[in-house]
């Protein structure tokens, strides 16, 4: 075997080990996973585990910089001037997406942080670019007379729409709803669409509703 087929092995190994722990965060949360249960959920020795990551604290660092690269293309717009509904639907499901393959940060939030103060930094982050992206989306749609929104009004609609993206799970958990991923990012896309309904043009409102019906749970 050349070092290139080495370098290329050990590269494999990280991936399965963060998607296996990913995994299991998602579904029984980080404080209740292990590394033997991570090492076997990857097919490999729990001393393999340690070689590429010798502490927990490692692998979440891992974790946290694949977080802060997929965030930052949910973030992006490319073209805000020509910024339509569709464009915000599209834009809703990428966020969704990406709420749902970290779901463990989103519902575990004050015991990750007191762990691991990177996830704290990553997740403020997170929210500030999300409020700011809301924005340019809001006005954008206002722009293009989807929306009626007063210009003082935008920064509010904007972070209750972050509210709901990013902590409809714990009102979920709260609640005792369901606790699946994929059922909780249907009632946040549908509570954001709602959200936006009081604001939207008489054109618009039947787009919204027919967009929040696919929605449905």
């Amino acid at each position: 075997m050349t070092k290139a087929d080495n370098t290329r092995g050990s590269r494999d190994t990280k991936t399965r080990i963060l998607v296996s722990a990913l995994v299991l965060f998602n579904d029984q949360g980080e404080p209740n996973t292990t590394t033997n249960e991570i090492a076997n959920e990857a097919d490999i020795s729990p001393g393999n585990l340690h070689y590429h990551f010798r502490k927990k604290s490692e692998l979440i660092n891992a974790l946290l910089a694949e977080f802060q690269a997929d965030a930052r293309r949910v973030l992006e717009i490319d073209n805000a001037e020509a910024f339509t509904l569709e464009d915000f639907w599209v834009r809703l499901h990428l966020l969704l997406e990406f709420t749902m393959a970290y779901h463990f940060m989103f519902r575990d939030t004050e015991t990750l942080v007191d762990v691991y103060p990177g996830i704290a930094r990553a997740l403020r982050g997170f929210a500030k670019g999300l409020a700011a992206a809301f924005e340019i989306q809001l006005r954008a749609l206002e722009r293009s007379q989807h929306l009626s929104i007063a210009a003082g009004e935008v920064a509010v609609v904007s972070r209750n729409l972050v509210v709901l993206a990013l902590f409809s799970i714990r009102y979920d958990t709260l609640i005792s709803a369901s606790h699946d991923a994929a059922d909780s990012a249907l009632r946040t896309a549908r509570a954001i669409l709602g959200t936006l309904r009081p604001y939207a043009q008489s054109d618009t409102i039947g787009q919204l509703d027919d967009l929040s019906s696919s929605y449905r749970p």
